[in-house]
């Protein structure tokens, strides 16, 4: 492919705001020539990295707004430190089917047992901010100043 070319393809790209197709376009031409690609696989590689990036944009734009001071796994909770916690019962929150009923969910109990980390967790599974839907955390403590 003529440098020419390439350049106005790139330009195209970045006018077009597709970054992710820029950064990797050499490199997919490179491979799809060595390994004798079709068009539309060459095509579709591309896509797939340009729609992978922008999701990976949104979900962490999402979970910025959300208002989370700091993100953790489900895998890192410990459930036998909160041995009166119901773990079915937490882990069926991960099915969201509050949202679809509009319900909110109210982690309740004293300092320090994990209320606030159960929450993370939840948001953590990205769950709630792949779906587009907004949430939000408010702790007890700001609304009560």
């Amino acid at each position: 492919m003529s440098t020419l070319a390439l350049d106005r393809i790139q330009s195209s790209l970045t006018r077009l705001k597709l970054s992710r197709m820029g950064e990797i376009l050499g490199q997919v031409i490179k491979t799809s020539e060595e390994e004798g690609k079709s068009y539309l696989s060459f095509l579709e590689e591309l896509l797939e990295e340009e729609v992978a990036c922008k999701e990976q944009r949104r979900v962490e734009t999402a979970l910025k707004i959300s208002g989370l001071p700091f993100i953790k796994s489900i895998d890192e909770f410990d459930f036998t430190f909160q041995h009166k916690l119901n773990r079915q019962k937490v882990m069926s929150l991960f099915d969201l089917t509050f949202i679809q009923q509009k319900a909110n969910v109210i982690l309740l109990g004293p300092p320090g047992v994990g209320n606030y980390r159960k929450f993370l967790l939840m948001a953590r599974k990205k769950n709630i901010c792949l779906l587009y839907t907004k949430c939000s955390f408010i702790s007890f403590h700001n609304t009560s100043q």
